[in-house]
């Protein structure tokens, strides 16, 4: 029954226009960032990339701490990233929640990589398949509130056709961050 519903879901998502714009030329990236806390039906990363990340942020939010949620989704985001390769969709992203490890948190630290959870996910022929479970960096999207420095803060990925290496990094205050550089087999 849940593989059928995945199948259906992902036949219905492969032609869907979604927030990841889908890029294979091989060039640099930034990740985009989703907010999950308006549940969707047709939005891949909720219904095929990370349903069980929210299921647990709800779950949490609910039963720990005690939170009515009215119908939304629990404070949960990630960054993704879509390419196109023969015919197949393969999106690549990392989510913050509860299991990441995260740099320091107080006032007067500078912007800090998380790690978290990545997936993945390839969508081929209407049948959705994580190819790799990981752990990646993730970075608030900068905004207006910090320094001149941090606007330009993003992580990134790219994709390779011929190799079908994804590739990832993260950039903070005009600097590449070492531990963030990774490479992700997609075949």
């Amino acid at each position: 029954m849940i593989r059928a519903l995945i199948t259906t879901l992902a036949l219905m998502l492969a032609g869907a226009t979604s927030t990841v714009p889908a890029q294979s030329d091989g060039a640099w990236q930034p990740m985009a960032l989703s907010d999950f806390r308006e549940p969707s039906q047709t939005d891949p990363l909720q219904t095929l990339v990370w349903p069980d990340a929210i299921r647990e942020a709800n779950a949490y939010a609910s039963r720990e701490l005690k939170k009515d949620l009215k119908g939304k989704n629990a404070w949960v985001t990630a960054l993704s990233a879509r390419f196109e390769d023969k015919g197949r969709s393969i999106i690549l992203s990392t989510i913050l929640t509860r299991a990441c490890e995260s740099g320091a948190n107080h006032a007067g630290a500078g912007v800090e990589r998380s790690i978290c959870p990545l997936r993945i996910v390839q969508i081929d022929k209407g049948k959705a398949t994580i190819l790799r479970e990981d752990r990646g960096c993730y970075i608030d999207p900068p905004d207006a509130s910090l320094p001149a420095q941090n606007q330009g803060d993003s992580v990134q990925a790219r994709f390779d056709p011929v190799t079908g290496q994804i590739q990832m990094r993260a950039i903070i205050g005009g600097r590449l961050i070492a531990d963030c550089s990774r490479s992700y087999p997609t075949r």
